[in-house]
């Protein structure tokens, strides 16, 4: 009978676990060294051996050639990653090397054969890494039974043995080359739930380890005047030595490397421990930005935290656990081993139940439909007022533990936005959702008679709008009825996320039962076309002729001075652009800080607007941002013609922005495009969150540029609502076969 590991392929070290029936725990399997981490370095001898793990390691150190590592920020690449004696490998390829010696030597200690494994990978990998790993899996002979998150893994081990009933406990993963932080709570009695989770797949120690270079080679310059980046020996022995330099520092106050320059001689170097930590600084605050990022989704504080766990070798580092305490108030706790924590996790998943699909869903009712795509609901965030922390408490078998992991990405599809005049991301899948998740929506899918009967999607991942978005995949739809464009076909395409975390597709016509065939074909290299304007009379779009738009003005204190006196100037501005549109507009001005007032309700008449424009003062409503506008936007234009637009200004972080955001989608839903202008300290995320409709949010560097920035929301008010016409010749012309995205329900 063989047996089930757990195996963390890590950037700088991997290792395996399994886990113990008799104590009821996952314990550590030593390598041939009898270590329980193996270096994740290969060399290629000239006499054709591949060495892997520490000896490798230590021909690296050494200058030796043929010597590989660092490859798993790679993974997914397609690419060579090296070429070595005349031949070139992927980081798929050497992964699968790496994987091979973990399963050989782990089977030689063990005497039994592997039958499963579940293999972790960062949290924030997209699927072209995780389709990489589990292919990598694959080609060493393992059967892999499922990939899990990384910080998911760690946080099982710590809570074998410090479970905490309601317990929220950021997992923050810094990696030798990746880095994951998760927020997982602890609910009932071994049952797990990870809330949200961000991060950075190319952030790590490595990048450490790369500044720690650039340190030393800026202090010889300064004490010698020669620049090692021309001395390739130096360099070089700087290169290999960084790693180790970095590790002496989280025992000692400084460090010393020997170095000979041609022109100076032999000379010592000495960095400090301050000097180090205050060259990497701005390395430590990326990983905060993406902590704080987390709380934020969640609508949590520090103070909603109850423990920040450390997992990952690079967060050995001193500076890591006093930064954290610096931001947090509160001081990590290292209660696993964060060499160890993730592969024992592993091993603990790998003998637990496989979790079940969820649906869920953005806007469509699917159950309104008469097919088996079955009954969804929605996966909110957490609660703000949080339940009591229980005792501390060991699970007496770590398979008691039962865990809920969540996708870190969004999932969309290129489509066309509602006045058919660019391409945008739609989502289907929002990040966080817990996996393995379903979700289906529906398109409109325009075609002209006598038309293919196919069509292409473009699967995405990240919020980003295309081309800047991961394409992860081009899937063509085929066995599509023809309709006209007075009365286009809806084709509904569901989303699924796997228990790995990989994307799967699905399409049927109408309210049809059956899926229509889709084949997957590789994405062109050139996918420029994505960010070019689309030809109106490509698709035919028509618009009513009606405006009723809020212009709403941040007039907090920081808009004091030129802040205030730019954007009543932009805004004056702005309504002269809307005098020449064609049909009536009507607008209305507002002021919002510590409250809202409405300067000059909703009149077509311009010079009225101007006037209201130019009495406004920052305070007039209060010195903060304690309120926000939209309940008084929705009051104003809930019954107003036409089409709706509310344009929000603010150079800063508002008090309460969840309860702005909520109050923004009741705009939403009511068919009222916001458009949020933001410059200063305005924060984008929330920007793009109180953002709806074809217009994007905008954020700019300072208030000189509002003016430019209201010209082009004026710009695409006049195109997306004017009576359509035929494009000119620098608009690109699309297929008549086109997605365009449905607001309301069908």
């Amino acid at each position: 009978m063989g047996i089930k590991v757990g195996i963390d392929l890590g950037t700088t070290f991997s290792a395996v676990a399994i886990y113990d029936e008799k104590t009821g725990r996952p314990k550590m399997i030593p390598n041939l060294d009898g270590e329980f981490i193996t270096p994740s370095v290969i060399q290629f001898t000239d006499d054709g051996e591949i060495v892997v793990g520490s000896e490798a390691k230590e021909a690296f150190e050494n200058g030796e050639n043929g010597c590989v590592s660092v490859f798993k920020r790679k993974m997914g690449d397609p690419l060579p990653y090296c070429e070595i004696n005349g031949k070139t490998y992927t980081a798929q390829e050497l992964s699968a090397i790496l994987l091979g010696y973990l399963k050989e030597t782990t089977e030689r200690i063990t005497g039994q054969k592997i039958d499963e494994a579940v293999v972790t990978v960062p949290a924030y990998f997209y699927q072209q890494e995780r389709a990489a790993t589990m292919q990598a899996a694959k080609m060493a002979g393992l059967h892999v039974r499922q990939i899990i998150n990384e910080p998911v893994a760690a946080a099982m081990t710590y809570a074998v043995t410090h479970w905490r009933e309601n317990a929220r406990i950021m997992v923050y993963d810094l990696g030798g080359g990746t880095f994951d932080v998760t927020m997982v709570q602890m609910l009932d009695y071994g049952v797990m739930k990870s809330l949200e989770t961000t991060g950075n797949h190319i952030l790590g120690g490595k990048d450490w380890d790369e500044l720690m270079i650039r340190l030393i080679c800026d202090k010889v310059l300064d004490e010698t005047g020669e620049d090692l980046r021309s001395i390739p020996a130096a360099l070089k022995t700087v290169t290999r030595k960084a790693e180790t330099l970095k590790k002496q520092l989280t025992q000692l106050d400084s460090t010393s490397l020997r170095l000979r320059l041609p022109e100076y001689g032999p000379y010592t170097v000495t960095v400090t421990l301050e000097e180090f930590n205050e060259y990497t600084r701005p390395m430590l605050e990326r990983t905060g930005n993406l902590c704080r990022h987390l709380l934020n989704g969640l609508g949590m504080t520090w103070a909603d935290v109850t423990d920040i766990l450390l997992v990952g070798g690079s967060t050995k580092m001193k500076q890591v656990p006093d930064y954290l305490r610096e931001i947090s108030g509160h001081m990590p706790i290292n209660h696993v081993n964060p060499d160890e924590a993730v592969a024992m996790g592993a091993a603990i998943q790998v003998h637990l139940p496989m979790p079940e699909y969820v649906v869920t869903t953005l806007q469509l009712k699917i159950s309104e439909v008469h097919n088996d795509f079955s009954e969804l609901t929605r996966f909110g965030k957490v609660q703000k007022k949080l339940p009591p922390i229980g005792k501390e408490c060991v699970l007496q078998d770590a398979l008691r533990i039962s865990h809920t992991d969540i996708v870190a990405h969004a999932m969309g599809v290129i489509a066309v936005n509602d006045a058919g005049t660019r391409y945008i991301n739609k989502t289907i899948i929002p990040a966080n959702q817990q996996i393995p998740c379903k979700c289906a929506e529906a398109f409109h899918f325009v075609t002209s008679p006598g038309g293919k009967n196919e069509v292409e999607i473009y699967v995405l991942q990240g919020t980003e709008a295309p081309p800047d978005c991961n394409i992860v995949g081009k899937y063509v739809v085929s066995g599509i009825t023809h309709h006209s464009y007075e009365n286009p076909t809806v084709i509904r395409i569901q989303y699924s996320y796997d228990v790995n975390g990989m994307v799967h597709v699905q399409a049927r016509q109408g309210n049809a039962i059956r899926d229509l065939p889709i084949r997957e074909e590789k994405v062109e290299e050139d996918v420029s076309r994505f960010a070019r304007p689309i030809s109106q009379s490509a698709l035919r779009v028509t618009a009513g002729s009606d405006l009723s738009i809020v212009m709403a003005l941040d007039v907090s204190g920081s808009m004091k001075g030129a802040p205030i006196r730019n954007a009543k100037k932009a805004m004056c501005s702005f309504v002269d652009r809307l005098r020449d549109y064609g049909g009536k507009v009507r607008i209305c001005v507002m002021a919002v800080s510590d409250s809202t007032m409405e300067c000059q309700p909703l009149t077509e008449d311009m010079e009225a607007c101007k006037a209201a424009i130019r009495e406004m003062e920052a305070e007039m409503t209060g010195i903060g941002n304690a309120w926000h506008p939209f309940y008084k936007i929705d009051d104003i234009l809930a019954n107003a013609p036409g089409k709706k637009y509310a344009i929000v200004l603010a150079d800063g972080v508002w008090m309460n922005p969840r309860r702005a955001i909520e109050a923004a989608r009741v705009c939403h839903e009511h068919q009222i495009d916001i458009i949020g202008m933001g410059f200063g300290e305005a924060d984008a995320k929330f920007m793009r969150s109180i953002t709806s409709g074809s217009i994007e949010s905008i954020m700019l560097s300072g208030s000189k540029e509002l003016e430019q920035g209201f010209g082009t929301i004026a710009q695409e008010i006049h195109r997306t609502n004017a009576p359509s016409a035929d494009a000119d010749g620098g608009q690109e012309e699309i297929p008549v076969q086109t997605w365009m995205a449905v607001n309301e329900s069908s």
